[in-house]
């Protein structure tokens, strides 16, 4: 591999040589920096095999059942959607098999996808027909993003489902029922949760092996965590006992502005003990103009750095991943 070869699969993965170095660290455990990769591009100092091989190896997972995350905050307008697509673009760009369950009544996800809610419910491929009409799964999902992902597309007849999942015996689990049947069709399985916390995200905890926490940072969205958190301990308890927490995920944040710094500071100081605060997802026109244009923000933007939140995200699931199945061999 060639100076011109790295640039380009740098490039490809939107990321700047900064965050190409992060990436590489992450995986291999080195200490490469911003120098180390414009080096490399430049042709002045040799590429190593180890990093050629890596870029040239498509991602493998020897698991044979999909990681199943819910991403939750009870708040609405945390960018919650957002970051379900585009950690699950991001995911697929890393070679991995991806389905996005829009779990949400409002269908945002749906909606920023480009797929039509009249066209999904008339043909009964949505979310509510899989968990009450007993459609399956694989008849449901639609390909988006040119076939790079499947989506499990959402309308507001979902609204109805909260009703009648409580006459449903069991009904927290309907959800985690459905999905294992195709569990072994995908890598990765991600949820975007409804901003409360009624059946659907209940169903949504049961189901999951893991969930991420998108916060605003601004004072109202805080708030809520620990309420989320108290529910994520009750379905530990009383059902899921291997529930974990990825993380939160800051967003919509202004480091010009005084209150987005403090509030992120006041995250860090309070939750960083004990869960990871990854980047925070800055606040940016990118983000409606990605959804007016349907597509993930990780495939449109032209600051790779506005959206490298979620590339990071997506890699460090992968890695966790990955030391899972070391430690497990």
């Amino acid at each position: 591999m060639d100076g011109p070869e790295l640039r380009a699969a740098r490039e490809a993965r939107g990321d700047t040589q900064q965050a190409f170095a992060e990436w590489l660290n992450a995986c291999m455990d080195r200490r490469y920096d911003k120098g180390r990769i414009s080096r490399w591009e430049g042709g002045t100092e040799k590429i190593p095999q180890a990093v050629a091989d890596l870029l040239r190896t498509p991602v493998q997972r020897r698991r044979d059942r999909a990681t199943v995350i819910a991403i939750s905050n009870q708040k609405g307008g945390v960018g919650k959607t957002s970051a379900a697509v585009n950690i699950a673009a991001a995911l697929a760009t890393l070679g991995q098999r991806v389905l996005l369950v829009d779990a949400d009544p409002q269908a945002s996800a749906t909606v920023h996808l480009g797929i039509s809610q009249a066209e999904a419910s008339e043909a009964g491929r949505t979310t509510f027909h899989v968990m009450l009409k007993d459609q399956p799964v694989a008849n449901a999902v639609v390909p988006v993003c040119d076939g790079r992902f499947h989506l499990l597309p959402s309308t507001i007849l979902l609204s109805a489902a909260e009703t009648e999942l409580m006459a449903e015996p069991m009904g927290t689990l309907v959800l985690r029922e459905r999905l294992a049947g195709v569990a072994r069709a995908y890598d990765y399985i991600l949820l975007d949760c409804p901003p409360h916390l009624g059946m659907m995200t209940l169903n949504a905890l049961a189901a999951a092996n893991s969930v991420l926490i998108p916060v605003q940072t601004e004072l109202l969205a805080m708030m809520g965590v620990p309420l989320l958190l108290d529910t994520i301990a009750k379905v530990r308890r009383r059902g899921n006992p291997d529930l974990s927490i990825i993380g939160i995920l800051p967003t919509m944040f202004t480091a010009r502005h005084t209150q987005d710094r403090a509030t992120l500071a006041d995250l860090t100081e309070r939750f960083g003990g004990s869960l990871r605060i990854f980047s925070a997802v800055p606040r940016s026109t990118i983000f409606p103009q990605s959804v007016a244009a349907a597509q993930p923000t990780v495939d449109v933007a032209s600051d790779p750095s506005t959206v490298a939140p979620f590339r990071e995200v997506a890699q460090s699931l992968i890695q966790a991943d990955q030391t899972e199945e070391a430690d497990v061999a």
